[in-house]
């Protein structure tokens, strides 16, 4: 069993990590297929697509979730699967922390 206190995992700036297209957004790796997203008010992930399945859950704050089926609010507790190849992005339109559970590779 691996068990991790996440918040105690140090924050990684997207962009020291080669992700671009980012804005104020934070990753904490947890594991090879599982990481926690933050990111700050006004930020947002790249638009991206992946060649597998993506599922998150927010855990807190609230923003859009952008795929090929358009725009959604995000709230804590809600979850969003992206097929393989879906383009989709996630948005900090508030002014708190946006943070989500980022699930990978998951069969």
């Amino acid at each position: 069993m691996k068990h991790i206190y996440c918040p105690e995992i140090e924050g990684l700036d997207a962009s020291l990590l080669g992700i671009e297209g980012a804005s104020k957004m934070m990753v904490k790796l947890i594991s090879e297929d599982t990481v926690r997203v933050e990111i700050l008010p006004g930020g947002f992930t790249p638009l991206h697509v992946h060649d597998d399945k993506e599922r998150i859950v927010i855990m807190t704050g609230t923003g859009e979730i952008k795929s090929g089926d358009g725009k959604e609010a995000a709230q804590p507790g809600d979850f969003a699967e992206f097929d393989r190849s879906e383009p989709h992005q996630i948005l900090n339109n508030s002014d708190n922390i946006l943070a989500f559970m980022c699930f990978r590779n998951q069969r």
